[in-house]
Parts: C-alpha cells; structure tokens; sequence
C-alpha cells in the first residue's frame, strides 16, 4: 500500500549551487498521496527525511502539508487513466525520494489493483 522510492542523489551531492530539481511522475489509475522527500545527511536514517513543497505544479495542487492528493474516478470515455506531471522544487538537498503513501485509502493495509499505480519517476537536475 505504501512505498518509499529509491534514493537519487541531488544537487548538494554533486556540489551544484543552484538546487534545481525537477522529477516527472507518471501515474496510472493512481489513488493515493505522492510526496517528494529530501535530506541533508550524506548517509540518511529514516529520521533524517522530511517532506517538501515543490516551487510550481501542473495538473493537481500541491497541499502545503506536503503532498498532492490523488482520487482517480475513471473517465467516462473508457480512455487511459494515465497522467504525466512534473513537480520543480529548489534546495542543495543530498538525497531525493518519492513517497507513495495510502495510509488513508480503504483500510490503509488491504491493497486493491482498482488503487492503480505508479509507473514511472524520473529526476534531473
């Protein structure tokens, strides 16, 4: 039901000042949370991430809790439930990730595959 990503190394790893990020998701059916998290530490615990707000969205607004919110209702038309957005956040972060977080749908344990997915994360800076 939940699910952290893999860590990509940012700017700050590779001594770029200008913390420019951008990461493209693709989703498919997707019903859930998406959060993006960052840290500092050069070798993160789990205590060391924290949530961030990226500067401009497209597509769905970003919640200033840290999260942008996903309620997929199928289109009428029976086209594709797929959607590509990219979110562009600034900071000389370490380490970057991606949260899938479904703590609220349903139970927050049974997982369903009407839930959808997320198919793709792709980082650059």
């Amino acid at each position: 039901m939940n699910a952290y990503s893999i860590e990509a190394r940012g700017d700050s790893y590779y001594g770029y000042k200008d913390g420019l990020h951008t990461i493209q998701v693709v989703y498919d059916n997707y019903v859930g949370r998406f959060r993006i998290q960052a840290t500092l530490a050069l070798e993160p615990t789990d205590a060391d991430w924290f949530d961030i707000v990226p500067d401009d969205t497209t597509g769905n607004a970003w919640n200033p809790d840290g999260y942008v919110q996903f309620n997929y209702e199928p289109p009428s038309n029976n086209g594709s439930g797929q959607v590509s957005e990219a979110y562009t956040f600034r900071g000389n972060y370490t380490y970057v990730r991606t949260y899938m977080d479904r703590e609220h749908v349903a139970d927050g344990l049974t997982y369903s595959s009407s839930y959808g997915q997320i198919l793709r994360v792709i980082l650059s800076h």
